[in-house]
């Protein structure tokens, strides 16, 4: 059903039964899992949420006295500012509503089941009783409809509160439903255009386990699963938890029913349902160093560049699980066989495998490709931002053609600012960049030469960090538009060495400037140096305060520095290597699968 429907519909719902219809799991204990859970097993809204073997680690009493990986500085402050910022929420909330948060209670589950009961129209930081082992708190619960149920109970929406925007990814623009903190429930929002994107999916799952709470305990409408997020702008979003085509709530019983065998097994020594597997989150994950030597000693094939979690569960069923057994496969005979014929990328999977096993530090060509060009320029810039919630420093390398060939040593043309107060200035900073770039090469193109400007993955960093600006800067004299800003990837000159480096295989597990740079024999001056740190350091240095502000600016040029500098070292090793320099690239097809 469209949210809107949903919306018009509930509105006219007096007594609403708590029985199942179309779609909607509202029955009595449909979350109930058939699994014999002991009595004190209770896992709450994250449970289900990424990587599932994580879960089965942190039940594991033989990793109790393991050591874990400490959280990084970038993920404490991510959690320290998401509570920050639910904190301001609950207090605006708490003085608009005149209500107290149920977290302040003694006894918060008790508060909460007695504010459910009376059918108070919200309630701030909810704990609900734990139910059918799940345990939940969600930050807010909102009251729906102006009857009670016909078990005698009122009915309740959940709600989070979540520093980050309401919806992300590029999904075609849509209407949402959207309530305020003065108004935050479902009957009195209105439909808003929020701009592209839809909303996470984490998010939804979380959501979802609330939902199957407040089903269990009696509590939930007799409508389409439904529930919201307040976001960093203070709205509150309306999502469905199951829109027909994608069901959160399936998707977390899934989740939930796969996880709990997982630990059943574990704890009877049944043969394992789930396995470390390298991904994403694993930088961010207390048991990376324990599931890495085990991936590492078993040479997984989740190591190899581009065996995505999908593939490495294909190439499971097909019975290959290691690197050797995956660059042992023969090109011209897997189409025999069904389950691996399947895999699309498996060739490319073949032979990265291969280049992982050579080691070294040269990438190889990828088999029937010709070798990528590298473009070479009179004038050549090299380009990276920095960014938090703001875009606060645009670094340029600029190199020029001597008249013997060679290339001078360059220069460092960083805009940057560190000082806050004026929510201008970031607009005022790309205005002042924009008119350099383009003088720069209008220049250049005007004298006769030629200008190359290099980025790496600017289509997913630079560009739509540079749009965001451009958007929130509108007002400001020189800022860009959109469509400019989008239309930067399209010049001629226009380099972005990331799509470069992804047509060749690398001996690397990832294809991040930080990998394949330090290949190239590029060293940044930070042992610390990584986007998430320069987060960390930017809030230091914004803050007049901090004894270390000065300090932390110059870390971030000089990192910033690194960046561009590693991007031209990058290309011009690869120029070598292309044009028969201090090395060569070859194919991968020179490599021939292991032997034994």
């Amino acid at each position: 059903m469209p949210i809107k429907h949903l919306v018009a519909a509930t509105l006219l719902v007096a007594d609403m039964h708590n029985t199942q219809r179309s779609g909607a799991i509202t029955k009595k204990e449909t979350s109930l899992s058939s699994l014999p859970l002991q009595k004190n097993d209770a896992a709450n809204s994250r449970f289900v949420l990424g990587c599932s073997h994580r879960e089965v680690n942190n039940r594991n009493p033989e990793y109790a006295d393991l050591p874990r990986r400490p959280i990084s500085d970038r993920l404490q402050m991510r959690f320290d500012e998401g509570n920050a910022y639910e904190a301001v929420v609950f207090a605006e909330l708490c003085k608009i509503h005149k209500v107290s948060s149920v977290r302040e209670h003694h006894d918060p589950v008790a508060a909460t089941s007695a504010a459910m009961k009376r059918g108070d129209k919200i309630i701030i930081g909810p704990e609900l009783p734990t139910i059918n082992h799940r345990s939940g708190k969600p930050d807010i619960l909102v009251r729906h409809g102006d009857a009670t149920l016909s078990n005698g109970n009122w009915a309740y929406l959940p709600v989070d509160v979540k520093n980050s925007k309401s919806l992300e990814g590029t999904a075609k623009a849509q209407a949402w439903f959207v309530s305020s903190l003065h108004t935050p429930w479902l009957e009195n929002s209105s439909e808003t255009v929020l701009g592209v994107g839809k909303p996470d999916g984490d998010h939804s799952l979380q959501l979802a386990h609330y939902w199957l709470m407040l089903v269990d305990l009696g509590y939930a409408p007799n409508i389409d699963p439904i529930a919201g997020i307040i976001d960093r702008d203070g709205s509150l979003v309306w999502r469905l938890l199951d829109d027909g085509k994608k069901s959160s709530i399936e998707e977390s019983l899934h989740e939930w029913n796969e996880r709990w065998a997982a630990i059943l097994a574990l704890r009877e020594k049944q043969p394992a349902l789930t396995r470390p597997m390298l991904q994403g989150e694993c930088e961010n994950c207390i048991w990376q160093n324990v599931c890495e030597d085990v991936l590492v000693a078993e040479q997984h094939v989740s190591l190899v560049e581009g065996v995505t979690v999908t593939v490495a569960r294909k190439l499971a069923d097909a019975n290959i699980h290691t690197i050797p057994q995956l660059a042992a496969l023969d090109h011209s005979l897997v189409t025999a066989d069904a389950k691996l014929s399947a895999i699309k990328s498996l060739p490319k999977n073949i032979d990265a495998s291969r280049v992982y096993l050579r080691g070294g530090n040269f990438p190889y060509s990828k088999r029937n490709s010709s070798a990528p060009h590298i473009p070479r320029a009179d004038v050549e810039i090299d380009f990276d931002i920095e960014n938090h919630d703001v875009v606060y420093l645009y670094g340029n390398y600029v190199t020029r053609r001597q008249p013997d060939g060679s290339y001078d040593k360059g220069e460092f043309v960083p805009f940057h600012y560190f000082d806050t107060s004026d929510p201008d200035t970031e607009g005022r900073l790309l205005a002042e960049f924009w008119g350099w770039l383009h003088n720069m090469v209008n220049q250049t193109l005007a004298e006769g030469k030629t200008v190359a400007v290099y980025c790496y993955a600017g289509s997913s960093a630079e560009i739509p960090r540079m749009r965001e600006a451009s958007v929130r800067n509108a007002h400001v004299a020189g800022v860009p538009t959109q469509d400019q800003v989008e239309d930067l990837a399209n010049q001629p000159w226009w380099v972005d060495m990331h799509k470069i480096v992804k047509e060749l295989h690398w001996p690397t597990r990832k294809l991040g400037l930080k990998y394949v740079a330090k290949l190239a024999g590029f060293a940044w001056d930070a042992e610390d140096a990584g986007g998430d740190n320069s987060i960390v350091w930017y809030t230091q240095a914004c803050n007049p305060q901090d004894p270390d502000a000065i300090e932390m600016q110059a870390k971030l040029l000089q990192y910033n520095e690194d960046d561009v500098q590693a991007t031209k070292h990058l290309r011009q090793w690869l120029h070598e290597g292309v044009s028969g320099g201090s090395w060569n690239l070859q194919s991968v097809a020179v490599l021939p699968p292991p032997q034994g």
